[in-house]
């Protein structure tokens, strides 16, 4: 299973040509996103001064199309081991990223994201960049 990071996601709602030709090689795949993905796009879209009803319902038809997977305790333990060791060796990383990579590893899902440089300091993690 591919999960699908929020700035890919970002990228193809802004219909970014490489997001769009990855999105359409994935289609035989089984696709997912975290609540935690999730979070980060509505927050994008409520945060701004004007609310985009267009957006909105963009995002809702999208989450809804693939599967959702939420934080347990199992990606709980290992978000906060990536924490920890990333912390202890000065590689600190946003927690809603270790959260999402919590989330994958407990899940054995590769992540597909732009973000490269910090999802691939988290060992055993698959990272798939586009």
């Amino acid at each position: 299973m591919i999960c699908l990071d929020t700035d890919f996601i970002l990228d193809m709602f802004k219909r970014k040509e490489n997001a769009v030709l990855k999105f359409h090689s994935l289609k035989m795949e089984e696709m997912a996103s975290t609540e935690i993905n999730y979070f980060e796009v509505l927050f994008g879209i409520l945060v701004k001064k004007q609310i985009s009803k267009q957006e909105m319902e963009l995002a809702e038809e999208f989450f809804s199309s693939i599967i959702m997977i939420g934080l347990d305790h199992s990606s709980s333990m290992h978000a906060a081991e990536i924490s920890a060791e990333l912390q202890k060796t000065g590689q600190i990383i946003e927690l809603n990223d270790t959260l999402i990579a919590g989330i994958c590893l407990s899940n054995n899902c590769t992540i597909l994201t732009g973000n490269v440089k910090h999802f691939s300091r988290i060992k055993g993690l698959k990272v798939e960049s586009y």
